[in-house]
């Protein structure tokens, strides 16, 4: 498991005061108070339907708040997209999709799907795929990728555009154990490398251990925030986030 690093001194990237969100009319999240530093990556848990999902997409400027604040370097969600980053669930993609790796990541850069991808285009796009070691990737079709090889490519497009947060939803669903562990240690390389803050929803103990250098407990509200040792050092919340088994145990409940 690696050592966190802690970043509290750093530049504020992401301030979350005392947000409330709803959606349908009902009440999801309340009393949501976060932040993040840069160079800090931190991983949200919580129950299914807990809102993990919901207030990643606020972040992104998807949803509007009852109520409270949030700011990504100083500025609204919406002004703050171009310095974000966006990696979605894997089931949230159709996977029959007639494109290639290529054309997905050049479709990021000019917001709409290319009909021919331009040298310049296609440089930026490979120099991508070499941060995500998925240069060999670069002109398969997406429909006959793995689910660790698609979320390389969905890793390279939110990073063709040079972003300072990471925002990153189940990353690794639906990715087998070995591409888990392979994906969780090039997420933390990335961002530590190039000093990128990160919020991972994930529900795999595995990628507290590998990424997490600060966790979120959300369930309605936040209900535990601060260090893995010190979150996870509680007995009763460590047994819902993975059952009964330690966390050694390297479990993931996709």
């Amino acid at each position: 498991m690696r050592v966190p690093k802690i970043h509290e001194s750093g530049e504020r990237v992401l301030d979350v005061d005392d947000l409330h969100i709803d959606i349908g009319g009902r009440r999801l999240l309340s009393d949501i108070n976060l932040h993040v530093v840069r160079g800090e990556f931190m991983c949200l848990l919580g129950p299914n339907g807990a809102g993990k999902s919901t207030l990643l997409k606020t972040f992104l400027g998807f949803h509007k708040p009852a109520s409270g604040t949030i700011r990504i370097f100083g500025k609204k969600p919406k002004r703050a997209r171009p310095l974000l980053g966006y990696v979605p669930q894997l089931k949230s993609f159709d996977r029959t999709f007639p494109a290639t790796a290529v054309e997905l990541i050049v479709a990021s850069l000019r917001g709409s799907w290319p009909v021919r991808v331009k040298k310049s285009e296609r440089e930026r796009a490979m120099a991508a795929l070499e941060r995500v070691k998925g240069t060999r990737l670069a002109d398969k079709p997406l429909r006959g990728l793995s689910g660790g090889e698609t979320q390389r490519v969905f890793l390279a497009r939110a990073l063709v555009t040079d972003p300072q947060l990471l925002l990153l939803d189940e990353p690794a669903a639906g990715v087998d154990a070995r591409g888990r562990e392979d994906l969780y240690d090039l997420l933390h390389d990335i961002a530590e490398c190039d000093k990128l803050a990160a919020v991972m929803v994930t529900h795999c103990v595995v990628a507290i251990g590998r990424t997490a250098e600060k966790i979120a407990y959300i369930d309605g509200t936040v209900q535990a925030f601060g260090l893995p040792s010190e979150v996870l050092g509680d007995q009763s919340l460590l047994a819902r986030i993975s059952g009964p088994q330690p966390v050694d145990g390297g479990i993931c409940d996709h």
